[in-house]
């Protein structure tokens, strides 16, 4: 028997797979992360002190708009990754598109600001301990979501790695957001992003020994 009739004849034997099972299985298991990640932000770092009135205004929501954007993408491009000869380029696109916006958008903010107030707005008051901050929440949520993962043995595990911590970090960036009061474009463009980077490197890391098949 031929290889090509071996495979045919094992395939007609498959169950089909349940529609959108990739999508069900992470969301679910990013559950107990998204739980694991807002109870240590409330009982680590506590929750900012004039929440409610920030998520009143706008510069909340934009912040929180730009991480759950990334966290979204993230999710996006793993799900393609699970699913072999899935397309990649548009999530790809969406995630550096995401990126070069903010950081143009931070450098606009920049260079219309007086002088004096360049420097306190792109470090603010926490630039360092906020990426290593989010670095460390994102790893938090990172089993969860490399364990969803791992059942659907992506061919490309490096890429797979990487997305999947732009996940992780997306969401733990987010929720970073209710303790952070730091609101600047060129804070978040920096400091945030910086963070979602080197948990994507980590994850990239990770995945070629997670997702090795």
């Amino acid at each position: 028997m031929k290889t090509e009739d071996l495979i045919e004849a094992l395939a007609v034997d498959l169950p089909p797979s349940p529609h959108r099972q990739i999508e069900r299985r992470l969301l679910l298991w990013m559950i107990p992360g998204v739980l694991l990640v807002l109870a240590s932000v409330g009982l680590w770092l506590g929750f900012r002190s004039d929440l409610p009135g920030a998520m009143g205004g706008p510069t909340f929501w934009a912040k929180a708009a730009y991480t759950l954007a990334l966290a979204v993408t993230g999710f996006w491009l793993l799900v393609r990754l699970g699913r072999p000869g899935t397309g990649v380029v548009a999530p790809l696109l969406t995630l550096f598109g995401l990126l070069f916006g903010v950081l143009a958008l931070a450098g606009y903010e920049i260079a219309t600001m007086p002088m004096p107030q360049r420097m306190p707005a792109l470090m603010g008051d926490s630039a360092r301990v906020c990426t290593p901050n989010i670095v460390l929440l994102s790893a938090l949520a990172a089993p969860f979501v490399f364990w969803a993962a791992r059942a659907f043995a992506p061919t490309r595990p490096t890429l797979a790695g990487a997305a999947a911590g732009v996940l992780t970090a997306g969401t733990a960036a987010t929720l970073y957001g209710l303790h952070c009061p730091e609101h600047t474009a060129a804070f978040v463009a920096v400091w945030y992003s910086l963070g979602i980077v080197v948990a994507a490197a980590t994850g990239a890391l990770a995945g070629r020994f997670v997702f090795r098949w």
